[in-house]
């Protein structure tokens, strides 16, 4: 890869290496961005000029070097600089005329012409004026070297002949300038054309033509008003269409007043617009690949963005699930609001809230769902066999089953996606593994089992039973159990209490008298008054655990869990952590083409 210094350069090659491999249009891509660095390096340094740099721009034959001439008052330097139509006479060198040599002056395809201030035209501050070669000339290496001098100069003579005016070379030439102070020169214009000639107004045309042309071309740069330069071969007056090229660019500057923080400015519009052209420029190198490309990126795009909402909803589990920890609550706030005076109701309730209560936590675990919190919240209270540790585990192996969630949806399309990219690679690269850069991770989740909880406590808060019904269940069952359990129990202490007086009074009974009632009694009885408790407490469970309100209250908790996710995606708390490293270059490179 060649070698490159400034990031966005740099950036742009490797994405291009990154995703068509060593191909053709890799070098391409990179000889471009070595093209860039080129102007980027023209545009900051201006190659050591403190000075202000006037560039003469245009295409071959528009008299260029003629309008590098007037500014030079020694005839010997005038002399030195050749121009005509003849191959011989036209620069295919740059040739920079002034005070100020530049820095690595290469001269095989430079050439510095020293001329001191005093010999130059008076244009209100030291200059140096370089001379270009013709954009449109036949010699490849004059064209090339003209097309990097562009860069070089923030003002620009851009000179166009009248008989060019409509030439598309312009048009070219405008597009490379961009961001520059640019000053039109329109030479050879015919007397007819001037002010009060017959064809000022087919000449106005064009030049309007022109204009409207630039500034599509170069949105950036700072037109001036065109210097119409008369053509003294034909009025044999070259003095006097001198004097007008001169006048006219000394107008021109005194407009633009051409002040340090002008430089400033324009140098970094021209930054800002040789960006864009290397953007441009490997937008249409890639072009032909784009719309493959650009299928396989919309492709993952798309379905990385569904992603989160069906894995979150694979979280929040089925409503099965939910319904089993809608019960496993009610039946604990029913247990928990139930005062340890109302016995043994309270303990028979409580018995068959731990029976049911584990098999509910056993599905609720399994199910790797956001409700197992809940189940695990509950334990704490209700199984004394569970602990802080495996409500740990059940929190985590949520975590666990988001991520498992994420990897087992998003791989194969990350495989797919990479197989349909190594497609644009040279063949005998596409069998290359690469290696896997790719990161996945679904962010959000700790405060998504916050709010959760938050939005079950609430409903189970606003539909538990009411403090006052359960007190009125609890005395009914009391009522119920000590109803049939009370009579052996006041039959053995009638017995006892009636013996017991009979010995306060000075009677001799004998202990056998006591009653004595056998462990079997008790027992049975016990049996027999828990029964009828243990099924009313069912009734009880059946009645506050309605198949009907727990759908309704697993109704509103899923509206209000939906709700909640969406602000959470909204807000970007819940988002897919998805990096791969060939998906953002393939990104980088298309949104070049904006």
């Amino acid at each position: 890869m060649i070698h490159l210094s400034t990031n966005y350069s740099r950036r742009i090659a490797e994405a291009t290496a990154t995703v068509f491999g060593e191909s053709p249009l890799t070098v391409a891509v990179q000889h471009a961005c070595q093209r860039y660095e080129k102007d980027i390096e023209n545009i900051e340094s201006g190659r050591g000029i403190g000075a202000l740099l006037i560039a003469i721009v245009g295409a071959k034959g528009q008299g260029k070097t003629w309008a590098a001439k007037q500014f030079v008052r020694d005839e010997t330097i005038k002399a030195m600089l050749r121009s005509g139509d003849l191959t011989d006479d036209a620069t295919v060198r740059l040739v920079w005329i002034g005070p100020v040599a530049p820095e690595g002056l290469d001269l095989d395809s430079e050439i510095y012409i020293p001329c001191q201030a005093s010999q130059l035209a008076h244009v209100g501050q030291p200059y140096v004026i370089l001379d270009t070669p013709g954009l449109t000339d036949a010699d490849q290496r004059a064209a090339k070297l003209a097309k990097e001098a562009l860069s070089l100069a923030p003002i620009k003579l851009l000179v166009i002949a009248r008989d060019q005016i409509r030439a598309a070379a312009n048009l070219t030439i405008a597009h490379q300038i961009d961001g520059a102070v640019c000053i039109p020169i329109i030479s050879s214009v015919e007397p007819d054309e001037l002010a009060g000639g017959s064809l000022e107004s087919q000449l106005g045309d064009d030049v309007r033509g022109l204009r409207e042309q630039l500034e599509i071309m170069a949105p950036r740069s700072q037109l001036t008003d065109e210097i119409r330069v008369p053509d003294f071969e034909i009025s044999g007056n070259e003095a006097a269409s001198s004097q007008v090229f001169l006048s006219g660019i000394l107008d021109r500057l005194n407009q633009l007043g051409v002040t340090k923080l002008t430089l400033r400015n324009a140098r970094e519009l021209r930054v800002q617009s040789t960006n864009e052209r290397l953007q441009s420029d490997v937008a249409g190198l890639i072009a032909a690949e784009l719309p493959q490309l650009s299928e396989a990126v919309d492709e993952l795009n798309h379905e990385t963005a569904q992603l989160p909402q069906r894995v979150l909803a694979s979280l929040l589990g089925s409503e099965e699930v939910l319904e089993t920890g809608v019960r496993l609550r009610l039946r604990a706030r029913l247990v928990t609001d139930t005062a340890l005076l109302w016995f043994p109701y309270r303990t028979v309730l409580s018995t068959l809230n731990l029976t049911q209560g584990a098999w509910d936590r056993v599905m609720l675990a399994l199910s790797g769902s956001v409700p197992s919190l809940f189940g695990a919240l509950t334990s704490w209270a209700q199984n004394l066999r569970q602990s802080r540790g495996f409500s740990n585990r059940v929190q985590d192996g949520v975590r666990q089953h988001a991520q498992q969630q994420v990897e087992e949806r998003l791989r194969p399309l990350c495989d797919r996606f990479h197989q349909a990219v190594l497609k644009l690679r040279p063949r005998e690269e596409r069998s290359v593994q690469r290696e896997d850069s790719t990161t996945m991770r679904l962010l959000g989740i700790d405060e998504l089992q916050t709010r959760s909880q938050a939005i079950f406590d609430r409903a189970i808060k606003s539909h538990a039973t009411p403090l006052w019904l359960t007190q009125v269940l609890a005395l009914v069952g009391v009522t119920l159990f000590w109803a049939l359990m009370s009579a052996p129990i006041i039959v053995v202490y009638r017995e006892y209490f009636m013996t017991s007086w009979q010995v306060f009074n000075g009677g001799n009974p004998q202990l056998d008298n006591f009653p004595q009632p056998t462990a079997g009694l008790f027992v049975t009885s016990l049996l027999l008054a828990l029964l009828p408790l243990a099924i009313y407490c069912m009734l009880v469970l059946t009645w506050i655990l309605s198949r009907s309100k727990v759908r309704r209250i697993v109704g509103g908790i899923i509206v209000e869990h939906e709700k909640s996710m969406e602000e959470l995606r909204a807000a970007k708390v819940i988002q897919l952590q998805f990096d791969d490293e060939l998906l953002q270059q393939a990104e980088f490179l298309l949104n070049l083409r904006k």
